[in-house]
């Protein structure tokens, strides 16, 4: 049986038929590792069929002096974790999505009520309080970006608007 070393070797010379037994000798494990990490046969069968497309796209850069399973562990552990974060951008979606509750005419006046209140309290708070909290609250900037933008130190801007929701909050339920 010819050692992966040299079946590397020979697939950097350009012997397809080395890129052949090394898929036959490690497809399998590839693709268990790769289910393991994506949970689906298919998309795992995938993955394996990327890596070896790969490693045959990039046989000129191989060292025949390093183990072959770690190099194809890696580049199948690589596409997996792309795939996942692709999956993470853009899940799937039911066919059909259900129908959105209809709101009675009553709980819209009362939401369009409420939203006049908050902006009503938005508008009492002076212009560096309103800024933090739109950035922290709209924006969603985290306290560490506004307190660069800014020049504060972040525990301040953190002290801020806490301050500034306490205070919106005892306005607001002194309004009911």
């Amino acid at each position: 049986m010819t050692e992966d070393r040299d079946l590397a070797a020979l697939l950097k010379a350009g012997n397809t038929d080395a890129l052949e037994q090394l898929i036959m000798r490690w497809r399998s494990r590839a693709e268990a590792y790769a289910f393991s990490i994506l949970h689906d046969s298919q998309s795992a069968e995938d993955a394996v069929q990327e890596a070896f497309a790969r490693i045959y796209a990039l046989r000129n850069g191989l060292n025949e002096d390093c183990s072959f399973s770690a190099y194809l562990f890696t580049i199948v552990r690589r596409i997996c974790i792309d795939e996942l974060r692709k999956q993470k951008r853009s899940p799937d979606l039911p066919g059909e999505l259900p129908d959105l509750p209809v709101q009675s005419a009553e709980e819209e006046y009362l939401g369009r009520l409420e939203r006049l209140n908050r902006i009503h309290l938005l508008a009492s708070l002076n212009e560096a309080d309103r800024k933090l909290l739109l950035a922290f609250s709209m924006e969603g900037k985290p306290a560490r970006q506004i307190a660069k933008e800014t020049g504060l130190p972040e525990g301040l801007v953190r002290v801020r608007l806490y301050r500034i929701r306490r205070k919106l909050k005892g306005m607001s339920n002194n309004e009911q």
